[in-house]
């Protein structure tokens, strides 16, 4: 993973690799800006949840079909 040095909020994964939040296993894709999340898992936040890196995981990229 890659922190852009620019933006300390815009991540990039490894080659092969895309981000899944780890409490939901939801696909993110392979560049992420962190920010605030409204809805987490279908879960209205209130307030806003404030994203941060340690909420997120790489892992391999699924199959070429794989839409996001």
């Amino acid at each position: 993973m890659t922190i852009d040095p620019y933006n300390e909020k815009h991540i990039i994964a490894d080659d092969g690799k895309i981000f899944s939040r780890i409490s939901t296993h939801k696909y993110y894709g392979i560049e992420l800006y962190l920010g605030y999340s409204y809805y987490i898992g279908g879960v209205l936040q209130d307030p806003p949840h404030e994203d941060s890196i340690d909420e997120f995981e790489e892992i391999d990229e699924p199959m070429e079909d794989f839409q996001l």
